[in-house]
């Protein structure tokens, strides 16, 4: 039986809360990855940051109400897109961050592990003891382990 601690990447890329999510960008592009755990200064798991999460910031859309003849319509705000991406790079990653985490622990299965990413729709499973993080499970860990042990 193969179990999360086979699989997962123990070398995480951690971020913390109040890091600008430029540099996380930055440090996207450097790692060649899409996400990083985010964790408190006792390593104690806060959250996770993805591709989908900056994605998800940079298209947020604040309505516009306009009041016409007792009427109000909604438009949407068109506001410069560059303005929107300087306006992120500045803001602190615990603002945009994902908080409800999915986690797993080291003793899980692959299949169980697998659930999670399928039943959740995500790409990632932080694996945590004690509410530390001690590795990361990617679909591509999976995909890896799966290979390895085909005939």
């Amino acid at each position: 039986m193969i179990l999360a601690r086979d699989i997962m990447t123990t070398d995480v890329v951690v971020v913390h809360p109040e890091d600008p999510v430029g540099d996380v960008v930055k440090l996207f592009l450097e790692k060649g990855i899409t996400c990083a755990v985010v964790v408190d200064q006792k390593g104690k798991l806060q959250g996770i940051v993805t591709d989908g999460d900056i994605m998800a910031a940079i298209r947020q859309r604040r309505p516009v109400y306009v009041d016409l003849f007792n009427s109000v319509f909604v438009l949407e705000d068109t506001s410069d897109l560059n303005a929107k991406i300087k306006t992120l790079t500045s803001r602190p990653v615990k603002e945009i961050m994902t908080r409800k985490v999915i986690t797993a622990n080291e003793e899980a299965t692959i299949a169980e592990v697998a659930g999670l990413m399928t039943d959740h729709r995500i790409k990632q499973v932080p694996i945590t003891s004690q509410d530390r993080l001690v590795g990361l499970v990617r679909r591509h860990d999976i995909v890896q382990a799966v290979a390895r042990n085909t005939p």
